[in-house]
């Protein structure tokens, strides 16, 4: 036999096996189809049912993980506030300290002007403090109204402020970095008294 002939031979079995596997995948794949195409409508509900269950199981877990991450935010929110001004109170505990060893020595002195020099350096010390923290007076005395930042309290007449310029500051206001923190309670001016008004008026005539 020559070797052209047997290798013929041999690429027609391949052939041949080939065929014979894909006739019998199709058969495979067309017996795997049957049941479903021929399934009874008893067994379509319960297909259905079993993937409603399965549905609602993963719903079940999903909620679950859901409400699990919301109480665990929850609770580092919590946390947070809590703790977010301790290093703040920790710079402030040397000021309290300071205020308690000046109490402790104005005890046992009658000295007022070192005692008062005690308490002017705590409250410079704790100035600078809050300061560096973002704390910042505004300034109202002299400066016109401004309702974005001042709270007129009361108005007054005034020889050195003409109207609608802030007079006095009765608790002074501040901001915190740009937010305002709390506003200046101040005191405005309504002009010169009406007295000295109808004075220079007739002095000008």
């Amino acid at each position: 036999m020559s070797k052209a002939k047997h290798k013929k031979e041999k690429t027609q079995e391949e052939e041949e096996k080939q065929q014979v596997q894909q006739e019998a995948a199709e058969k495979e794949e067309k017996k795997e189809a049957e049941p479903e195409a021929k399934a009874s409508p008893e067994e379509k509900l319960a297909q259905s049912e079993e993937k409603i269950r399965e549905l609602e199981d993963r719903l079940l877990r999903l909620a679950a993980e859901y409400d699990n991450y919301r109480k665990r935010t929850a609770r580092e929110f919590e946390y947070l506030c809590q703790n977010a001004n301790e290093n703040l109170i920790l710079k402030l505990l040397d000021a309290l300290d300071n205020f308690e060893r000046a109490l402790d020595a104005a005890k046992s002195s009658n000295d007022y002007e070192s005692f008062r020099k005690g308490v002017e350096l705590i409250y410079t010390h704790l100035k600078e403090l809050l300061e560096k923290e973002g704390l910042k007076e505004i300034e109202a005395v002299c400066k016109p109204f401004d309702p974005n930042y001042h709270e007129a309290v009361t108005q007054c007449e005034s020889d050195q402020h003409e109207e609608g310029i802030v007079a006095d500051e009765v608790c002074k206001g501040y901001m915190l970095n740009e937010k305002l923190l709390r506003p200046s309670k101040v005191v405005v001016s309504k002009g010169k008294p009406k007295q000295e008004d109808e004075e220079d008026a007739g002095g000008d005539d």
